[in-house]
């Protein structure tokens, strides 16, 4: 019977390169999520991979590096469909409204609440996994918001002369004390009606704070 981390080493030895790279970021950050950054080692994902630590080195230069690509893989997950939304958009209370129900149930998935339970457990004695996290999750966010808002902005669609600030105070206003709860544990993640609540009521509030006040009714 061929053992599991046999199985890895003829897996990673018939792979192309860029199979080997996720592979290897899939199994970094299963061990990332059980382990927690701290304890986790370039040697321990290397032992997981059945190969050696030159053949992870040869791919990621540092544990920092590897887990930076691990970060920037699963937040893709949320941000990646937030883009094309946020292109084509035409109408402000549609964009917010659908933006933020995306936004919101990724954030409550299993894998993004593992990297914020992640972030809050080790983000002060690992700045580099808070400055990841901060770079391809929340930074992200608002540099796909804030241009749709400076655009509706600028065609007189709506009053909104921060549009960075504006996505900010949107997306928290989104997350509310609902995401808060379930990331601490005392809630499970919400139904798709919850959400739906949640955010109608986020962009009822603010599509009335944005609204240009001197366009004709």
């Amino acid at each position: 019977m061929v053992t599991s981390q046999a199985a890895t080493q003829h897996r990673l030895g018939r792979t192309n390169p860029d199979e080997r790279r996720e592979h290897i970021l899939a199994v970094a950050a299963e061990i990332f999520a059980r382990e927690g950054y701290g304890i986790t080692s370039m040697s321990s994902i290397a032992a997981r991979l059945g190969g050696s630590k030159a053949t992870l080195y040869k791919y990621f230069a540092s544990k920092e590096e590897l887990f930076h690509a691990v970060m920037q893989r699963k937040c893709e997950v949320v941000i990646g469909p937030l883009e094309e939304l946020a292109d084509t958009a035409r109408d402000p209370a549609t964009l917010l409204h659908t933006f933020g129900k995306i936004f919101l149930s990724r954030l409550c998935q299993p894998d993004a609440l593992i990297i914020h339970r992640t972030v809050h457990g080790e983000g002060q004695r690992f700045p580099e996994v808070a400055r990841a996290f901060f770079a391809f999750g929340p930074e992200a966010a608002y540099s796909v918001l804030g241009p749709a808002l400076a655009r509706f902005h600028a065609e007189g669609l709506i009053d909104c002369p921060d549009p960075r600030l504006a996505a900010e105070q949107f997306l928290a206003m989104v997350r509310g004390d609902l995401h808060l709860r379930v990331s601490s544990g005392l809630i499970p993640p919400p139904e798709e009606a919850e959400i739906e609540r949640q955010v109608a009521h986020a962009v009822g509030i603010f599509v009335r704070g944005i609204a240009r006040h001197d366009r004709p009714t």
